[in-house]
């Protein structure tokens, strides 16, 4: 079993740090129903045990403190308030050492919006393209001078280090680490279970794709997975964001690892997976509204990226969650 550690502190966010809580209790919701052992347990960690105050004034009582010898498979560490910024609590410091020497070790961090700001106060993400809030990017900037911070909706990744621009990114970030573990069929049930959007309008789990620091191609990236109904040819998208289409595919690929096309086609087939898992409209209706108005060769997409049928598919997560 892992264990997931979610750093409580002063200040920060009680929604960031129940979010990471009950997206891990679906999970294990989902194993339960599934069959499955359970696959993780979350653990609030404070610096000395005790319960913090967060931003809202709302008490969260922490499971164990932080000591040097601690090791987990993923730490999370919530917002901040952006007041916090300007006069950090002492304790802040700690945080940072303890942090530290776990960010030089590779252990898999994903820091939520502001908390960027403990990150980049490590002195190890100097060269690490960080997402953080769109309204404190310019001030975290101002503050560490070596670090680059953008206002990236969703979330990226440097080796192990994920960073996030909003709630909705960070959980992106944790259902693309769900499927790392357990495979994109059983993130996709998770997803499907959060209520939290529209299934059509949720991310894709494409893990891997945000691995890079070309922040055009980031933007582009985004802009496909928000509009890729609109997607009418790579020549119009490159014409869009100002590149020649030559260029685009190079850069692209580069970043990605990924063709354009290739990359919109998994955005789609991501986004009809979503709808197979939480709505009963038919196969043709799917394809139409991910942007296939023949169903027959969107099925055949379909099975050339999953091995079955959309039905099939469906039938299988459902009943096995792979």
């Amino acid at each position: 079993m892992k264990t997931v550690a979610v750093l409580v502190y002063e200040g920060c966010w009680a929604m960031n740090v129940f979010l990471v809580n009950d997206l891990f209790r679906i999970v294990s919701l989902v194993e339960n129903h599934l069959g499955l052992e359970q696959s993780y347990q979350v653990r609030n960690v404070s610096i000395d045990g005790g319960k913090v105050v967060s931003a809202c004034g709302a008490a969260i009582f922490a499971d164990s403190k932080l000591t040097d010898h601690d090791h987990y498979d993923l730490i999370v560490i919530p917002a901040m308030e952006g007041t916090k910024l300007e006069n950090p609590p002492k304790e802040y410091s700690q945080i940072t050492n303890w942090l530290s020497p776990r960010i030089i070790g590779n252990m898999p961090v994903l820091s939520m919006s502001t908390a960027a700001y403990l990150i980049a106060r490590t002195g190890h993400a100097s060269k690490v393209l960080m997402a953080t809030h769109w309204a404190f990017a310019r001030k975290l900037s101002q503050l560490f001078t070596e670090s680059r911070f953008t206002s990236h909706e969703s979330y990226l990744m440097d080796e192990n280090l994920y960073t996030t621009g909003s709630l909705s990114g960070a959980t992106d970030a944790l259902l693309g680490l769900i499927a790392q573990d357990k495979g994109n069929d059983f993130a996709q049930l998770v997803a499907s279970h959060l209520l939290l959007n529209s299934p059509k309008n949720l991310s894709p789990i494409l893990p891997g794709t945000r691995n890079h620091t070309d922040e055009q191609i980031l933007n582009i990236q985004q802009w496909i997975e928000q509009n890729y109904l609109d997607v009418v040819s790579i020549e119009q998208l490159a014409t869009r964001f100002g590149f020649s289409e030559r260029n685009l595919k190079r850069r692209f690929k580069g970043a990605t690892k990924l063709p354009v096309i290739q990359y919109l086609q998994k955005v789609k087939i991501d986004k009809a997976k979503k709808l197979l898992l939480s709505t009963n409209l038919s196969v043709k209706e799917i394809a139409y509204q991910v942007g296939y108005t023949n169903d027959s060769f969107f099925s055949k997409l379909f099975r050339s990226q999953t091995g079955e049928s959309p039905g099939l598919w469906k039938q299988s997560v459902l009943a096995t969650g792979s």
